[in-house]
């Protein structure tokens, strides 16, 4: 089947999806009107719902915001994940119109890191504790709306690995149960994408 759904990408199944599938479709072959007409009735429809697929994922485009964006990830990636003693990570902050390509591109820079992560420890986590069994998780992704509290955002990250929360946790022992995930899942890269959408 060509369509299927997904899982969303604020999860970890989500995120593991799009990191393993996101350069996976093959566009449709461009064929002339002539061509099209000589296929049978079924295989029209075959193809056209395939080119609607292609035109509805088209590849990430190498404009100068995303290759500028890119670098500027990879940099900070690097210089953060060698860092020892230095307990401060820096951050990078985008910002613009919706629909110019800043989720788009600041997830693919965030794929291919983990990916070069992963591959650089065989797929382990380099720092988990022996006996355990954590999810090895280099990059999260939480999507989150731009009226999230402190309580919400920690959720959300939460929620990400599917951690139980109770109702009744203050802010300290989210913030703590947030800092405890992100160290047993070896995170790396916290990707927060601030929505307008409720």
């Amino acid at each position: 089947m060509i369509l299927s759904s997904r899982p969303p990408l604020d999860t970890y199944v989500g995120w593991q999806h799009y990191r393993t599938h996101c350069d996976l479709i093959v566009p449709a072959a461009t064929i002339s009107p002539q061509q099209w007409s000589m296929l049978p009735e079924s295989r029209q429809y075959d193809y056209d719902l395939y080119r609607e697929l292609t035109n509805a994922n088209l590849p990430l485009q190498d404009t100068p915001m995303h290759d500028k964006v890119g670098r500027l990830i990879r940099r900070r990636l690097n210089g953060n994940t060698r860092k020892k003693n230095d307990p401060t990570r820096a951050g990078v902050m985008i910002s613009g119109w919706g629909n110019y390509g800043k989720t788009a591109s600041v997830c693919s820079a965030g794929a291919v890191f983990e990916n070069q992560w992963l591959e650089l420890h065989s797929h382990l986590n380099p720092k988990a504790l022996p006996g355990t069994r954590d999810l090895h998780a280099p990059v999260v992704y939480v999507s989150t709306p731009v009226t999230a509290t402190p309580k919400s955002l920690c959720t959300s990250i939460l929620d990400f690995f599917r951690a139980p929360t109770r109702k009744s946790a203050t802010l300290p022992e989210l913030v703590r149960q947030v800092a405890d995930s992100l160290h047993d899942h070896g995170v790396k890269a916290l990707i927060l994408d601030f929505t307008d959408r409720p």
